[in-house]
């Protein structure tokens, strides 16, 4: 029987690399107990084939089991600890992998600086387009001019950008914001080694300008879906700052 007790929302699990036709399923188990596949199935609202797929990985993963009763398979969530273990093991793998690219990463570069040209144009979409322009920036280590923010990044980002945040910090990476007017007051706008200033009112826009290194990054807020557009060109770059100076210049 289900309990009504448990009303849990899939989106608890959504960052432990499960897929969500995994956690749905896991999820029912744990809300039903033992459970045979057909029932399991309209628990979950989820084609049969999909069902038994995401059953089989769970069990790979350690996260279900099954028993059988009179010829029938039942199955059933393992202990939520368990998905503790899981995660853990999965960082390991994930760091095992960093490790090894690191390594080649002298000789992957190698490769690539003959090819490259002296400008480079790169569009980078979403959450995870976004989060990469930030990693370059903490593999730049130089300082960080933006104009036009809206200081949303902590909440859109709210587990990736302390840890951003920290990196930035530890690189002694310089952020020099002039954040829309709306920004006053909001703790983003107060983070350490950061220079903050405020556009007038009517300058603010969805639109906002990051300028680090060689590159200049305009990036396109579209409710909460950035697109990231990267231009790699000293000059330019160069340009970007005299522009931002100006501004800074007659700034609040």
């Amino acid at each position: 029987m289900v309990s009504e007790e448990l009303p849990l929302d899939p989106q608890i699990l959504e960052n432990t690399n499960l897929t969500m036709s995994e956690i749905k399923v896991y999820l029912a188990l744990l809300r039903t107990g033992s459970t045979k596949i057909g029932t399991l199935t309209k628990e979950v609202g989820l084609h049969r084939s999909r069902v038994y797929d995401a059953v089989n990985k769970l069990s790979d993963k350690g996260l279900v089991s099954y028993l059988i009763m009179k010829n029938v398979k039942f199955f059933e969530a393992s202990d939520p600890n368990n998905l503790v273990s899981y995660i853990e093991e999965e960082r390991e793998k994930l760091d095992e992998k960093k490790n090894k690219i690191k390594k080649i990463i002298p000789e992957l570069e190698k490769i690539l600086s003959p090819c490259r040209s002296r400008s480079e144009a790169r569009v980078f979409v979403g959450k995870e387009g976004f989060k990469a322009v930030r990693r370059d920036i903490l593999r730049q280590k130089q300082n960080l001019y933006l104009i036009g923010g809206v200081g949303k990044e902590d909440k859109f980002l709210k587990y990736f950008f302390p840890s951003f945040n920290r990196m930035r910090i530890k690189n002694k990476i310089k952020w020099k914001v002039l954040y829309d007017h709306e920004v006053k007051g909001k703790k983003i706008s107060r983070l350490e080694l950061m220079e903050v200033k405020f556009l007038p009112k009517e300058f603010s826009t969805p639109a906002i300008i990051n300028i680090y290194a060689d590159r200049v990054v305009n990036i396109l807020w579209e409710g909460d879906e950035p697109t990231c557009f990267m231009i790699i060109n000293k000059n330019v770059a160069n340009s970007y700052i005299k522009w931002f100076n100006l501004l800074w210049k007659y700034s609040e």
